[in-house]
């Protein structure tokens, strides 16, 4: 293998960069860079927002729809479908609480779409929520309580108070709502996540694998569990009112993440008004 070094520099501050053979150059030093990212910080979110976090819920009520005209296998793979777009959605609500609580020290980009939900995380959020007080909950956010909001956000009109008021209120009551299902499911979450990054397959029927087997209405994936050396089923029903519930569920986590998103924007933008108004403008020069 070629080990030599060749050399390379920064578009951005013109810093030398080395790298080996056979690697791609780096754009950007490791501080350059992440300052690029945390330029596009508000623009990224405002994307992300517009059409990406609703993703999961319009997939999901798709196929819920689509299920009830479908045969029974067809069902079954359209309910592991939807089971997906909830591990997803919770996989991105995780994520974004995550890089949202940590923006001062990472870029939001960077800590968002680097995140990968496991047990740990998954246990973190679930226990962060259930037992910390909405108002802490909003500190941890860098969200300004609702009390304040007029003074700590005063370029927003009346009209926009109270909309973000109302949306900070349905946000921790969406960010409850999605912890209400327990540990035990934040760690299924987790496994299915993590069945979803290495690799899973859908059967009809594991009575070949264990004792137990699935009953007619379940479908289930199948993944390796190198950790435990096992194979881990995870089975659900197709039942359709449960499904109803488990899109209900994504509904909840997609409102959290839009209303966390537009109250991080909310700020964003008080931050750059103020800093437009401390800067001072440069001297006109004189003919």
């Amino acid at each position: 293998m070629d080990e030599r070094r060749l050399e390379s520099v920064c578009r951005e501050c013109g810093k030398p960069l080395s790298f080996h053979a056979g690697e791609t150059a780096p754009a950007r030093c490791p501080d350059c860079f992440d300052g690029f990212l945390r330029l596009r910080d508000a623009d990224f979110l405002s994307s992300y927002a517009e059409l990406g976090v609703a993703s999961r819920r319009i997939i999901a009520e798709t196929s819920l729809r689509a299920l009830v005209m479908e045969s029974p296998p067809h069902r079954k793979v359209l309910a592991m479908h939807i089971m997906e777009q909830y591990v997803q959605a919770a996989s991105d609500l995780v994520g974004l609480y995550h890089a949202l609580q940590g923006r001062l020290h990472t870029p939001v980009m960077r800590a968002f779409l680097d995140f990968q939900l496991d047990r740990t995380s998954a246990l973190a959020f679930f226990h962060e929520i259930r037992e910390t007080p909405g108002p802490e909950l909003l500190d941890r956010l860098l969200i300004p309580q609702q009390a304040h909001l007029a003074r700590s956000l005063p370029s927003l009109s009346k009209r926009d108070v109270k909309d973000l008021d109302r949306a900070i209120h349905q946000m921790l009551i969406d960010l409850r709502k999605t912890v209400d299902m327990g540990e035990t499911a934040a760690l299924a979450l987790a496994q299915m996540a993590g069945e979803r990054r290495t690799g899973a397959a859908l059967t009809n029927q594991s009575a070949w694998l264990d004792i137990t087997g699935l009953r007619a209405d379940q479908v289930a994936a199948i993944a390796l569990d190198e950790r435990r050396r096992t194979v881990s089923v995870t089975a659900i029903s197709v039942d359709e009112k449960r499904l109803q519930t488990v899109v209900g569920a994504i509904d909840a986590m997609t409102r959290a993440a839009q209303n966390m998103i537009y109250a991080v924007l909310s700020v964003y933008q008080e931050e750059a008004r103020s800093k437009a108004l401390n800067t001072p403008s440069r001297a006109r020069r004189r003919p």
